[in-house]
């Protein structure tokens, strides 16, 4: 990949050469503004050029706002932006000092653009190859993983081959994932760790140890059947967890069972992470099944009289995202999103 480096240059010249030393160790192609050489148009010029013909900016950010050009930006964030508008991939790295006025406001702006794909700090030139190297190679296995276009197709194919027992009108949260790089392979593994899993989750309050398990095995398939639950892992490396949402408790309300918590939607999510990912980056879908008839909101703490129900043609809400890496942080985001968006589609 052609790699450009952004950065001030006047007093930074330690971190660009750390920046670009990490970039040559991966075998990329740094690009940098003292490397022009004699060209028939202007520095500032140039380098809009080269942001735009990069494969990706890494962004380096001190204190220094560097020079201001007649429209108030610095050539920085003038590069930044550009990066920004042609949707280059941008790894931000901001050094670890105090910062005032522009260009804090400019660091801002980049950790608000760039969150989620990739941002850090750093305290010397050691940290910032480092990191440079962790960046790169991140980017590198997104754009080795499969797409969404065929994540989507596996899951259909699991839906056509993989009937739920009788399951399919419940109200329930599922979550598949699909590591990446793949670990095809992994049944026999799997495969002898049922109890292991059905331990896992009554731990994770997701079913009870007395309510016990049923082995499930079928060709490429291995997994468990749960009071509630359902979880499946294929040879493929894909997994996926199926929990209904029905209150297990008789309901103190008639129309209790016309909401689906956001509380416990949250809870089960949070649960199937820990088990499916296991810190494993990939896709991930998280979807509401049978809602047709459903407000997602908490069910009243007082029992009502009356209830107002609308009628949607979705039997099913879904949202799939990529994570590499899948940490709890980017997991937490994500879920924060999905979860207006169930909200606004079950509230409409």
């Amino acid at each position: 990949m052609n790699v450009f480096i952004s950065s001030v240059v006047r007093n930074f010249e330690s971190y660009r050469a750390a920046a670009k030393k990490a970039v040559l160790l991966l075998g990329h192609v740094p690009v940098m503004c003292e490397d022009f050489g004699a060209r028939p148009y202007s520095s500032q010029e140039a380098c809009m050029t080269e942001v735009e013909q990069a494969d990706v900016v890494v962004l380096v950010l001190g204190a220094d706002f560097g020079f201001k050009t007649e429209s108030g930006e610095s050539v920085t964030q003038q590069e930044f932006r550009r990066a920004r508008a042609t949707g280059k991939p941008i790894l931000a790295f901001l050094h670890d000092v105090a910062v005032e006025g522009p260009q804090q406001e400019f660091r801002w702006e980049v950790s608000d653009y760039v969150d989620g794909l990739f941002r850090a700090t750093f305290a010397n030139e050691h940290e910032l190859s480092d990191g440079v190297v962790r960046a790169l190679s991140q980017l590198n296995m997104s754009r080795s993983a499969v797409g969404e276009a065929e994540f989507a197709q596996r899951l259909e194919i699991r839906n056509s081959n993989s009937r739920w027992g009788g399951r399919d009108h419940e109200t329930r949260l599922e979550l598949a994932f699909l590591p990446q790089p793949a670990n095809p392979g992994s049944l026999r593994s799997i495969h002898s760790e049922h109890e292991s899993y059905f331990l896992k989750f009554c731990h994770a309050g997701l079913g009870t140890v007395k309510a016990g398990y049923e082995d499930f095995d079928r060709d490429e398939l291995t997994g468990i059947d749960a009071p509630g639950l359902v979880w499946r892992h294929h040879d493929s490396g894909l997994s996926w967890l199926s929990m209904t949402l029905a209150n297990p408790t008789r309901p103190s309300n008639h129309f209790d069972g016309y909401y689906v918590s956001p509380t416990q939607v949250r809870r089960l999510a949070e649960a199937a992470y820990d088990i499916l990912c296991q810190g494993r980056g990939g896709w991930f879908q998280l979807s509401l099944h049978g809602v047709s008839y459903k407000v997602f909101a908490e069910p009243p703490a007082v029992a009502t009289g009356s209830f107002t129900m609308s009628h949607r043609s979705e039997q099913e809400l879904q949202e799939r995202r990529l994570l590499i890496p899948a940490t709890s942080a980017a997991y937490g985001r994500w879920l924060d999103d999905v979860m207006f968006k169930f909200k606004r589609k079950l509230s409409s």
